[in-house]
């Protein structure tokens, strides 16, 4: 096991440091097309690898290169290791989907995770106040409630990634980052 030193902080260093305890949308749209470029790869791989403890504190901001790195793949799967093993999924409550918590474990389950994290960059809101029912938008703030400054197409994806229903939101990780890219 060989680990590289990265200087430079994880996400949630930078939002308890931001002004105001959230990030602009410009920011996090640019460091949410990263991510999903990363998962695109690992859910594209032979074998998919799944990443379900995607948080600000698992995504660290190289100070070198402005890139961002995953870590921690503790509790990465492959799909059919998961799902032979009966492994039930751990990740981190109010991060975590739905159906991680059934053992269900999927790409568009990162697609959730990611969608948490961004929620979080982006107002300020931590999903593990409130895990079980933050992201239900007929109790509980829609995001530009919480930050009326982010733009409705933000919030729109923002809505989509964090659906209950896995169906329900983006397709793949590579349509997300499409649609990032072009936000």
């Amino acid at each position: 096991l060989v680990m590289k030193y990265i200087s430079g902080g994880d996400l949630a260093a930078r939002l308890r440091a931001a002004p105001g305890g959230r990030l602009d949308e410009k920011t996090v749209t640019e460091w949410a097309v990263q991510v999903a470029d990363v998962l695109a790869y690992l859910h594209g791989l032979p074998t998919t690898i799944v990443y379900p403890d995607l948080k600000p504190s698992n995504i660290i901001l190289d100070g070198n290169t402005g890139r961002l790195m995953l870590i921690d793949f503790g509790f990465s799967r492959s799909i059919n290791q998961a799902q032979e093993n009966g492994v039930t999924a751990v990740g981190t409550m109010g991060y975590a989907p739905p159906e991680i918590f059934s053992g269900q474990v999927e790409p568009l389950s990162d697609i959730y995770s990611l969608g948490s994290t961004m929620f979080h960059l982006l107002t300020g809101a931590d999903p593990q106040n409130n895990p079980l029912l933050i992201f239900d938008f007929q109790k509980n703030p829609r995001p530009r409630q919480i930050n009326p400054q982010l733009s409705d197409q933000m919030e729109r994806i923002l809505m989509k990634t964090v659906e209950y229903s896995a169906d329900s939101r983006f397709s793949s990780a590579e349509e997300l980052c499409h649609v990032l890219k072009e936000h």
